[in-house]
């Protein structure tokens, strides 16, 4: 599986929800990740099957990296020159992040 690392960051938060994602993979499946809630991702059919169901909402990113790596396939991060609409430090954005942390936990506790 292939995932997308962008090149350069812009926006975003303070860095709890990137920083539990990156911590919840690396505990499951001992994988070390730049860019662990990238939604940019290739894989062939066949890792398909090691990676459904996919998780719920916002966790489905950080569920399919376990999943793939516990399932003994290669997991890579490819760098690209990619830009993201990142949402900032609004209130709306907090907001957002606050949800992928939910879901993020959900995946790390789903997963034991």
């Amino acid at each position: 599986m292939a995932v997308a690392a962008f090149a350069t960051r812009v926006g975003g938060g303070v860095g709890l929800a990137v920083g539990f994602a990156r911590w919840a993979i690396r505990r499951r499946c001992g994988l070390q990740t730049r860019a662990p809630i990238s939604g940019q991702r290739a894989l062939r059919a066949r890792v398909l099957g090691d990676v459904l169901p996919f998780a719920h909402g916002f966790g489905m990113e950080i569920g399919m990296t376990i999943d793939a790596v516990r399932a003994g396939q290669r997991v890579v991060e490819v760098e690209l020159d990619l830009t993201h609409c990142a949402t900032g430090r609004t209130l709306a954005g907090f907001v957002h992040r606050g949800r992928q942390l939910i879901d993020f936990v959900r995946v790390y506790l789903a997963r034991r």
